[in-house]
């Protein structure tokens, strides 16, 4: 019987150790797979919200920047383009009254010149009429008192 015992005991230790190995390795490789698949999911999480935040800020970065540079070019050209066209209305504007006046002047003058040139003219040449009219009637007045006083 201390042989069957003794194969018992040591069969009873076998197993045990043998379950206590198996149970020991068991739970070390299920303890270490579930910390590996834990660290491993947290890692991806951790990437995947750091890559989305990089991504979403980055995103939204570019977008603001983006619209602020197009907002700011949209202002830009319209304040150039309307201040381009101020400029080339008055530019415009100031040259059109300038040549309206300047021609109006001319006109004016010449206009004035010719009224007055016409005028002297006519005052010189009507002056000069009367002086060889005077000197006419007066030559004609001389010749009848003499040719009066040759009949006497």
């Amino acid at each position: 019987m201390v042989n069957t015992f003794q194969q018992v005991w040591t069969y009873c230790t076998v197993l045990y150790c043998t379950v206590l190995y198996c149970t020991v390795l068991y739970c070390s490789v299920l303890c270490c797979t579930v910390l590996y698949c834990t660290v491993l999911y947290f890692t991806v999480l951790y990437c995947t919200v750091l890559y989305c935040t990089v991504l979403y800020c980055t995103v939204l970065y570019c977008t603001v920047l983006y619209c602020t540079v197009l907002c700011c070019n949209v202002l830009y050209c319209t304040v150039l383009y309307c201040t381009v066209l101020y400029c080339t209305v008055l530019y415009c504007s100031v040259l059109c009254c300038a040549v309206l006046y300047c021609t109006v002047l001319y006109c004016t003058l010449l206009y004035c010149t010719v009224l007055y040139c016409t005028v002297l003219y006519c005052t010189v040449l009507y002056s000069l009429h009367l002086t060889a009219l005077n000197v006419f009637l007066k030559v004609l007045m001389a010749g009848s008192t003499s040719l009066l006083g040759s009949y006497t």
